[in-house]
């Protein structure tokens, strides 16, 4: 695969107006850097984590609903960006990963129809912490309609002491909700999100694995 991405710098108390897509296509990410992963029965989501915060790229992972948590080994020696994606993918082959407008999206081989890629007509906030970005852009109506047509409760982030000066602000149009959530994940500093969908009907949406 190729990686076109680009290195994104970011803020806990960045002001993004007008936030657009082409904004992820800035600067060029140094994923040529090489890296020693060794992993042994750790979980998936925590490695991909740990890559988004390596190479500063923001990575959305959305997990398998059959499988919601994959605890992998993985052994790598001298490794750049790619090879570690792909390491991570045949540990766990029921993962691929793709670029896209300069993010990492890693989803399941046989996804089928996904919450995250209900369209937003329109998303706009001016002034909010991560946890209050997530909540308004779950609660936009055709969100709402999506969810509840697919017989789902959506979980996100509780607000954090940690969080409560960030000052987030989006105007979005014409995106999917995967390509929102890329944005906040980036636009906050934590370059990482993950949505699972659990046995009791929960969707799952967190921008860390150790919330």
């Amino acid at each position: 695969m190729n990686f076109s991405g680009r290195r994104i710098a970011a803020s806990l108390s960045i002001v993004c107006l007008g936030v657009s897509l082409g904004a992820a296509q800035q600067r060029p990410l140094k994923t040529d850097q090489l890296r020693i992963a060794d992993f042994s029965n750790v979980n998936m989501g925590a490695i991909l984590e740990t890559i988004a915060t390596d190479y500063a790229v923001t990575i959305g992972f959305e997990t398998d609903p059959n499988k919601p948590q994959s605890s992998i080994e993985l052994h790598l020696r001298n490794v750049d960006f790619i090879q570690f994606l792909d390491g991570v993918v045949k540990a766990e082959p029921r993962y691929q990963w793709r670029e896209h407008d300069g993010f990492i999206e890693v989803v399941p081989v046989n996804q089928g129809v996904s919450l995250l890629d209900t369209p937003i007509s329109s998303f706009q906030v001016k002034d909010v912490s991560r946890e209050l970005a997530l909540n308004r852009l779950f609660g936009l109506p055709q969100v709402q309609a999506q969810t509840l047509s697919m017989g789902l409760k959506v979980r996100t982030p509780l607000p954090s002491d940690k969080t409560r000066d960030e000052k987030l602000s989006f105007n979005l149009s014409g995106v999917s909700l995967r390509q929102a959530l890329n944005l906040i994940a980036r636009e906050s500093g934590t370059q990482f999100w993950i949505a699972r969908k659990l046995a009791n009907g929960t969707y799952e949406i967190k921008l860390s694995c150790f919330q």
